[in-house]
């Protein structure tokens, strides 16, 4: 079993912890994610991003820099297992080498602070994926999320319910946001459309040329969350040859605001996603380590799980493969 997961968040996990006196490591850990776990299912390649809060209170810029010294430490430390990888030709030379590939991704462009300089320097620096955006509104873009507060209503037996966050679906890219997509573009640079709002989603469609992603991202048919495509939205990324990554949290699966996880809810979007876009379109982006409630996969070691659901569910093999891996594949080796 080949597997290809578009995003985690571990680094950022690995750096807080040592924050908290309780450091934990890439080789073994009590995270979502390790190299021990990875290998026990069959990993060939795992997008860390460089997640960044705006609102930590320091400087966006320098502290993703921070978690990039973290990421080449622990590449470093584990260079017999794993490596960072830039280029598609390099994931399959570390396939061949029995080694798991590593691709460094940016999770929220507002890091660069607007200053296309601090691009140039994370693409410079191994960065080959970016959102421009997660919950806050930068110089680039607005995201999906106006509110992440969900708002009550009563239901039908008079009880009270949590609804979904209001979401944000007149903003889209800034003067500086679409100088920054095409800037991506010409560095080859990957665009990712999670967390960004629906016009921004669409100033994408309109004014890039290259595949894009939604690197952790389900169906909002499925489930109305705002960090959910629309069925439309599905339909351009599989027409722009792009993939979208099955998000494994609660929240972005169910219908209700519910954080359980489980592998039947997860099939459930993964064939509405294929039944809309068509197989190429879908891949795995798990938000494993960015995310909580109880998780049926516990974490990437459990991989099994998901597969037999697939099975279960009638999947056929060769969109078994695509989802695992495949897809994910396919447009590195366009745009890496």
């Amino acid at each position: 079993m080949k597997i290809a997961d578009m995003h985690c968040d571990t680094i950022s996990e690995i750096w807080e912890s040592a924050k908290t006196g309780s450091p934990q490591q890439l080789s073994r850990n009590k995270l979502h994610v390790d190299i021990q776990k990875m290998k026990q299912a069959g990993y060939l390649l795992q997008n860390f991003a460089m997640y960044v809060d705006l609102k930590k209170g320091i400087d966006p810029f320098a502290y993703v820099l921070e978690l990039i010294d973290v990421f080449n430490t622990e590449m470093e430390k584990n260079k017999n297992d794993i490596c960072v990888i830039k280029t598609y030709d390099e994931i399959r030379r570390n396939e061949k080498e029995g080694k798991i590939s590593a691709l460094m991704t940016i999770e929220e462009g507002g890091c660069c602070k607007g200053e296309s300089e601090h691009l140039e320097t994370l693409y410079h620096l191994g960065a080959r994926m970016m959102t421009l955006t997660w919950n806050y509104p930068n110089e680039l873009a607005f995201p999906n999320l106006i509110s992440e507060e969900a708002p009550e209503s009563l239901d039908a037996g008079g009880g009270v319910q949590r609804g979904f966050p209001v979401f944000d679906n007149t903003n889209g890219l800034t003067k500086k946001g679409f100088l920054f997509v095409e800037r991506m573009e010409e560095l080859g640079m990957i665009v990712d459309v999670s967390h960004l709002s629906d016009k921004g989603f669409w100033d994408i469609v309109k004014n890039t040329r290259k595949p894009f992603v939604a690197s952790h991202s389900n169906a909002r048919s499925l489930c109305g969350h705002a960090r959910n495509l629309t069925d439309d939205m599905i339909r351009a990324v599989a027409d722009r040859g792009g993939v979208i990554g099955l998000n494994y949290y609660g929240c972005f699966l169910n219908e209700r605001n519910d954080s359980h996880s489980t592998v039947s809810r997860m099939a459930a979007h993964a064939r509405h996603i294929i039944n809309v876009g068509g197989q190429e379109c879908l891949g795995l982006g798990s938000d494993f380590d960015g995310i909580g409630g109880e998780l049926e996969i516990q974490d990437c070691s459990q991989m099994h799980k998901l597969v037999a659901e697939f099975e279960r569910q009638h999947f056929t093999a060769g969109e078994i493969e695509n989802i695992l891996h495949r897809n994910v594949l396919r447009v590195y080796r366009e745009l890496l």
